[in-house]
């Protein structure tokens, strides 16, 4: 249905529950597991105490069961010994069911364990009631364990401990933590250090490997006035860097920050989860009522046996394995998604990168490289002293280029920023999707595309070559044009087809360029639609459009930063290239660390992977609680019943935890094609 999968970015997300906030089962998601133990998902376990506490319980639970079955001493000797065991382990237990009674949350897991272990007593059965208290405790911790450190080994993939920082300071170089250097100052990596902040380099140059932000193994070459990252590590030279953030604002602080933050938002199966969990668990113990009631009143039936069926089946009820393997499944996918650098907001937006229909995306800097190579200079009317080198021409646009968004601006400047040396400019404007207006040396000048030119109201002459034409003129006449061609990445045409084969239905690439430009780049990337000669708002329009006309979930990639309200039309937005960009980790909802857009088929699969192992544990803990309340039912347990019960409700959370992992450690590999 449409409404399932519509949703507003990040200025609207909805959840079920916050942190700390307790679900049906008990279990408060992201802080106390609600178990009654002494420790937090995520958290340091008190291990010791805990050990003594269950040493000394199990000791208790041992003499109780022995003096029972060996001796024929009165039923109230073992009675108090199993008792006693009883409330070393399960105190807390008891006190956290009376609590969870009182805020009015009385079908949580410690009530139901309360009922159903001190019903075993009450019907004479000292042993089970006590051992089901003890298997139930030692499955929790054991629960904690599984779950505190797989979020602690996803966020440990990006995180480290902080290295000491070489930092200069009064011409010395001293040894800082990272977190007490300001921005401005100045340190020093050596070979085979961690970059702990980011900065600029000012002098060396070195191998830097970036696998840790971007997922690529492949080192990138960097020197002076080179941006470079925290997190990186410096391969083979010294760099001396000035810092341009804090610590606490770096990328890896970010980055780790989003994977965490996205814990809040919540996809459509963990909505489902919370939501049938507080339906599910009243009327299992409704069922286990009529289990312990129903029989003996109508049928005959012994009240001991039944009520031990009962109780059994009031011990399975609980659905604690999937409200806590659900979530980690997804913060596990998150998880594997951020070492392959893509970074999801949220396991919402995982959920729909599985199943998105269409992929939308725009040109430059997408699905070409952004990097816009020269191709021709031709003058009309620039009165240049020499015709051959046309500089006066050359100096003036890129003058005017120097204060345009675009990404040829960039290219421009490399190439011909020298012929704009002594060049006097004031008032320059930009115009988004046009170009840019200026005065230079007294004289206003309009450079930019044929709807700068029509705005300027000069006729001027269209070039036929295909590429990204800037064309020059002043207030009286057109002056001529320069022609920069944009090339196709490399993994682009692969990525696209990559998408067919995963699923998607369409592609669709977006441009303010014109169509013969538009045209060729599609036909080489194999994409299925194209759109041309757009302003900056009428692709937010055409993205709507695409929406408007079915039910198809909509993907738009773009770089971020200067589509920012497409990003937040389509239903997923994925900034490209945003390594290192606050602009573009707060537009959209998947950051690419990279420029390589293989890592869309990428996350893709991540998520397909994801959501299967959601499915599974869905299906698998339901299904086993089924069979074992069917069982307890109809009998055919009996003596067993209590025990299978605690494996229904421990035994399956940890194997959904640890099926759950799989998520995380999950490599997303292409099919190879057959040539």
């Amino acid at each position: 249905m449409a409404d399932q999968h519509k949703h507003a970015h990040a200025h609207e997300h909805e959840q079920d529950h916050a942190h700390g906030e307790t679900c049906a089962c008990g279990h408060s998601h992201g802080d106390a597991c609600g178990c009654g133990h002494d420790h937090e998902h995520g958290g340091e376990v008190n291990k010791k105490a805990f050990a003594l506490k269950m040493g000394f319980g199990i000791a208790l639970f041992i003499a109780g069961y022995l003096i029972n079955e060996l001796t024929a001493l009165p039923f109230y000797v073992p009675l108090i010994i199993f008792a006693a065991s009883y409330l070393v382990v399960g105190f807390n237990i008891l006190k956290e069911a009376v609590e969870g009674v009182f805020r009015g949350n009385i079908f949580n897991e410690n009530f139901l364990m309360s009922i159903a272990s001190i019903g075993a007593f009450i019907i004479g059965e000292y042993a089970e009631g006590c051992a089901v208290v003890i298997l139930y405790t030692i499955g929790e911790f054991l629960q904690d364990l599984a779950v505190g450190k797989s979020r602690k080994s996803i966020t440990d993939m990006i995180r480290s401990a902080p290295q000491k920082v070489h930092v200069e300071r009064n011409g010395k170089l001293v040894e800082e933590d990272p977190e007490k250097i300001h921005a401005g100052e100045v340190f020093v990596v050596n070979p085979g250090e961690k970059i702990e902040l980011d900065g600029v380099i000012e002098s060396g140059s070195a191998e830097v490997d970036m696998a840790a932000l971007t997922g690529e193994s492949i080192p990138v070459s960097l020197g002076a006035g080179d941006e470079i990252l925290s997190g990186s590590i410096n391969i083979d030279g010294m760099l001396k860097i000035k810092a341009t953030k804090e610590f606490k604002d770096s990328t890896v602080s970010r980055i780790l920050s989003m994977i965490e933050d996205a814990d809040s938002k919540k996809s459509h199966a963990e909505k489902f989860i919370s939501r049938f969990a507080k339906i599910y668990t009243p009327i299992v113990c409704l069922i286990a009522l009529l289990i312990i009631v129903v029989p003996p009143l109508f049928f005959g039936g012994e009240w001991k046996d039944w009520a031990y069926r009962g109780l059994s089946a009031l011990v399975v009820s609980c659905p604690c394995a999937i409200v806590i393997s659900i979530p980690l499944g997804f913060f596990s996918g998150l998880g594997a998604s951020s070492k392959q650098g893509v970074l999801i907001k949220g396991s919402n937006y995982l959920e729909m990168l599985s199943k998105f229909d269409v992929a939308v995306f725009d040109k430059t800097g997408t699905i070409t490289s952004g990097k816009f190579e020269f191709v021709s200079c031709e003058c009309v009317n620039c009165h240049c002293e020499n015709k051959k080198e046309h500089r006066e021409l050359l100096g003036l646009i890129a003058a005017c280029e120097k204060y345009s968004t675009h990404p040829i601006a960039k290219s421009v400047n490399l190439a011909f920023g020298q012929f704009a040396d002594g060049l006097e400019v004031t008032d320059a404007k930009n115009y988004a999707g046009m170009g840019v207006s200026a005065v230079i040396n007294g004289k206003q000048y309009y450079a930019g595309n044929e709807k700068m030119m029509k705005k300027a109201g000069v006729d001027f002459k269209e070039t036929k070559l295909v590429g990204t034409a800037i064309y020059l003129c002043s207030e009286e006449e057109f002056l001529g044009d320069i022609v920069f061609a944009d090339v196709i990445k490399s993994d682009s045409k692969e990525a696209i087809s990559d998408l067919y084969d995963l699923g998607v239905k369409k592609t669709v690439m977006l441009t303010g360029d014109r169509a013969e430009i538009a045209a060729d780049i599609a036909k080489k990337a194999g994409i299925n639609e194209y759109y041309s000669k757009l302003l900056p708002d009428e692709k937010v329009d055409k993205v709507r459009k695409i929406k408007a006309g079915s039910e198809d979930i909509v993907l738009y990639t773009g770089d971020g930063i200067n589509d920012a309200p497409v990003l937040a039309q389509a239903d997923i937005g994925v900034a490209m290239g945003g390594i290192g960009s606050d602009v573009a980790i707060e537009a959209a909802d998947v950051v690419i660390m990279g420029d390589s857009l293989s890592k869309i088929p990428v996350a893709r699969r991540i998520a397909k992977k994801t959501m299967n192992i959601v499915h599974e544990n869905i299906i698998f803990s339901i299904g086993i609680k089924v069979l074992i309340i069917i069982g307890c039912a109809i009998g055919i347990f009996d003596e067993n019943a209590m025990w299978l019960a605690v494996f229904g409700d421990v035994g399956v959370c940890l194997i959904a935890v640890a099926n759950s992992l799989r998520a995380l450690h999950y490599k997303a590999k292409k099919k190879k094609r057959s040539k």
